[in-house]
């Protein structure tokens, strides 16, 4: 497994606050589970997604906060070579119509040989309801 950079803030346990947030987009229905913390992964092409503090935006929420969080991982795999167990999927996931997929909802010009990346990532405050602010 590869790791950005070679540390993971898992390694370090740190957030420095001289870095800027990235901003990750999420469509709106990933909401509730990357807040309750139950989506840990999410699959990207030729995005700029790097290991370190993010904020994690829903497009087309309605009522959806951003939320803080980090990048912990990022696990380049060529598409062709991409697996269910790569991409944290149940073992026997189709992974051709799971690419095909990638490029009807997101990424339609994505050819068949690009390098995907399975971005871990972690809510800072995990659990707290859909659409509320914790404040403390």
């Amino acid at each position: 497994m590869q790791k950005a950079g070679g540390t993971t803030m898992r390694d370090t346990g740190e957030m420095p606050d001289s870095i800027p947030h990235q901003i990750v987009h999420f469509h709106h229905t990933h909401y509730d589970a990357v807040a309750r913390g139950d989506k840990l992964t999410t699959v990207r092409w030729a995005e700029a997604v790097g290991v370190g503090p993010a904020l994690f935006i829903f497009d087309g929420h309605p009522t959806a906060v951003p939320l803080r969080g980090h990048v912990t991982e990022v696990e380049p795999y060529p598409l062709a070579q991409f697996t269910a167990e790569h991409a944290r999927q149940p073992p026997g996931t189709d992974m051709v119509e799971f690419a095909a997929a990638l490029r009807r909802n997101y990424y339609p010009t994505m050819p068949s040989d690009a390098v995907v990346e399975v971005v871990v990532i972690a809510v800072e405050h995990p659990g707290a309801a859909a659409g509320t602010v914790s404040h403390g």
